[in-house]
């Protein structure tokens, strides 16, 4: 790594070769004696990383200079030296936006200490550039993977709100991309230099999700040691993303409202009140007109986030997508993996595609990593799809066979007879598909594990299943209390 260069600008030659001596072991040092020659040193092509400048010279002073040298490079760090005891001039360089100040005579430490702390600075922030840079090319509103009808409906309404102040609700099941929907919105408006500041309201416990969101002053609660800025303060600027909003105490969204509508918070425990400017997009994959009518979500504050919505569509609904989905991601880790993107056989999309993808493209996600993480070849076929996925077909056939052998009541040619407009195949499938579940559902008593190994399904496709089909456990909590099988072949969902 090469040596940070430094530049010294001082009209007398005992402090230049003081700084020289000091710094000569750790860093690239040039020295000049005037104004003039420095500020021709400070325009050449090669930049430095710090000018060390003397206040007090002849013809140009240090002020002079620092002035014309921060018009070159608004962002080059300078570091006054000065003899004068006044603080006076010291702050007014400062003011014009000088660095730092040292004073003669030098103190070797001091000025080891204060050029390695604003190396250190301006890394850093070279860094945070850096990284603002990918996260804003990665959260473009391009890059959001799927050309589908159905997208292209979440696109227009994006385009329509991106450069609002519009409050924006995003709907959609777990798992079909409401972040990368909230993160275009902020990274292509005119926040986009300001902080995404993201707050998933089920992951925090419902006692400190207020002070997380609006801060809290010390001592206002046992463990509070000092004052803490909330996240409503710490994304002025930009835009706050409430995921999960659904979650939300009920004691918590009656200040959350008021916040929306006032424009202004106070911390947990304070008295003053602090003015915010934040843009709001919220999500959820709750339906909030049923949390509405069951009293665990307050209308007025649906009404006021509600303004613009923007529904995600489930994989099921946009398949299209999936062989671009399925590219993306395997080429995505295949460079984190170091490995050539393998190429898909016609089986084993065919297959993806009849996938019914209850944990959305997070599932899809999480299955192709995991495919290449386990599979060595460089084209996979149905065989190398996991066992959720290449067995879904099988299953629902022996569904169909168990059924029809098993269970009397089901008349199938009555189901099947065609009439003028022909047959509903979805019908008549989600009909079977009912008739099975219940089957399962009374023969096991309620049991949602044990109905789901009857069904050779998975437990979790089993409370997907009966949830599209609006078919309750008769053990009451049974969906929320019972555990969750660890079935490895079982792509997790986020």
């Amino acid at each position: 790594m090469s040596k940070a260069r430094i530049l010294v600008i001082d009209d007398e030659e005992s402090p230049r070769e003081s700084l020289r001596f000091i710094l000569k072991d750790r860093y690239d040092v040039t020295l000049v004696e005037s104004g003039a020659s420095g500020l021709e040193a400070a325009s050449r092509a090669e930049p430095f990383d710090i000018v060390l400048l003397d206040m007090k010279m002849p013809g140009m002073d240090g002020l002079e200079v620092l002035s014309k040298i921060l018009q070159l490079n608004p962002r080059m760090p300078v570091v006054m030296v000065t003899a004068i005891t006044e603080a006076k001039p010291a702050v007014q360089a400062m003011k014009m936006g000088a660095a730092d100040y040292l004073n003669k005579p030098f103190d070797v430490d001091e000025i080891r200490l204060v050029v390695d702390r604003i190396l250190k600075e301006k890394a850093l922030e070279r860094e945070v550039g850096r990284l603002r840079t990918e996260l804003q090319a990665v959260s473009k509103f391009e890059n959001i993977v799927g050309s589908s009808a159905a997208m292209q409906k979440v696109y227009a309404l994006v385009q329509r709100v991106v450069d609002t102040e519009t409050t924006v609700l995003v709907l959609g099941e777990t798992g079909t991309g409401k972040e990368l929907v909230a993160r275009a919105l902020h990274y292509n408006s005119v926040r986009r230099e300001g902080p995404f500041i993201p707050v998933h309201c089920a992951a925090i416990p419902s006692e400190l999700l207020e002070s997380e969101l609006f801060g809290h002053e010390k001592g206002s609660f046992t463990g509070a040691l000092q004052r803490r800025i909330g996240m409503f303060e710490a994304a002025g600027g930009g835009t706050l993303f409430l995921d999960e909003i659904g979650e939300m105490p009920l004691g918590t969204q009656s200040k959350l409202l008021r916040a929306i509508q006032e424009r202004e918070i106070r911390r947990v425990g304070g008295q003053e009140t602090i003015s915010i400017n934040v843009r709001l997009v919220c999500a959820t994959n709750r339906d909030l007109e049923k949390e509405i009518a069951r009293g665990a979500f307050r209308e007025d504050l649906y009404y006021r986030i509600n303004v613009v919505p923007i529904t995600v569509p489930a994989l099921r609904d946009r398949k299209d997508d999936i062989p671009q989905l399925v590219l993306h991601f395997a080429q995505r880790f295949g460079k984190e993996l170091n490995r050539e993107v393998p190429q898909f056989a016609p089986s084993a999309i065919d297959l993806l595609l009849s996938y019914s993808w209850p944990g959305n493209v997070r599932e899809l996600e999480h299955a192709i990593e995991r495919l290449l993480v386990t599979c060595d070849s460089n084209k996979i076929s149905a065989e190398d799809l996991p066992f959720v996925i290449s067995q879904a077909e099988q299953a629902t056939a022996q569904i169909t066979s168990r059924l029809t052998a098993t269970t009397p009541h089901v008349d199938l040619g009555e189901t099947l007879e065609f009439n003028d407009t022909g047959l509903n195949l979805p019908k008549v499938t989600e009909d079977l598909e009912r008739r099975a579940i219940e089957e399962a559902l009374r023969r096991t008593g309620g049991v949602i594990t044990e109905a789901a190994r009857a069904l050779h399904i998975t437990r979790r496709m089993l409370r997907y299943k009966m949830d599209k089909l609006q078919i309750a456990s008769s053990r009451a909590g049974e969906l929320e209390e019972e555990p969750e099988e660890l079935d490895e072949s079982t792509p997790a969902a986020m």
